[in-house]
């Protein structure tokens, strides 16, 4: 597996079909490939002091063991200086939510028919101090 930046309009459009992100002007991101092509992507955007929102799109859940999630710690908490990553997940989207809970996201809130009547935002947020995908001595830097 293999990391590098999300560049060009084919791999955006990949990431547009499955995590329904919308490029913003601070966007960036991350995509995992192999000698299958794309196995997932991560975006970021919306970029504040110490924050930013992240987005997944991942068709292969090997990509978690070969360090995707590791690549991304790194580039966001350490790189990028943030303190916190936030997600917003559609009540209706379990596998998504579980997923999100399973990396060591933490539901911080709910927005109330956000998307839709009836469909809620899930307010997730992992802490830098708090990311098992960051070595501990760099965990500890933030606490």
């Amino acid at each position: 597996m293999m990391f590098r930046p999300l560049q060009n309009q084919e791999e955006w459009n990949w990431v547009r079909t499955r995590a329904h992100c919308i490029f913003c002007e601070d966007s960036q991101g991350i995509i995992a490939y192999d000698e299958r092509g794309i196995q997932a992507v991560a975006v970021f955007d919306s970029f504040t002091v110490d924050a930013c929102n992240v987005h997944f799109a991942i068709d292969s859940p090997f990509v978690i063991r070969s360090g995707f999630l590791n690549e991304i710690a790194r580039h966001l908490f350490v790189e990028c200086g943030r303190k916190r990553i936030f997600g917003l997940v559609p009540s209706t989207n379990e596998k998504a939510l579980k997923l999100d809970k399973h990396i060591g996201m933490k539901e911080v809130a709910v927005v109330p028919d956000a998307l839709a009547e009836g469909v809620d935002y899930i307010v997730l947020c992992m802490k830098k101090s708090e990311c098992k995908w960051l070595p501990a001595e760099l965990r500890q830097e933030a606490a």
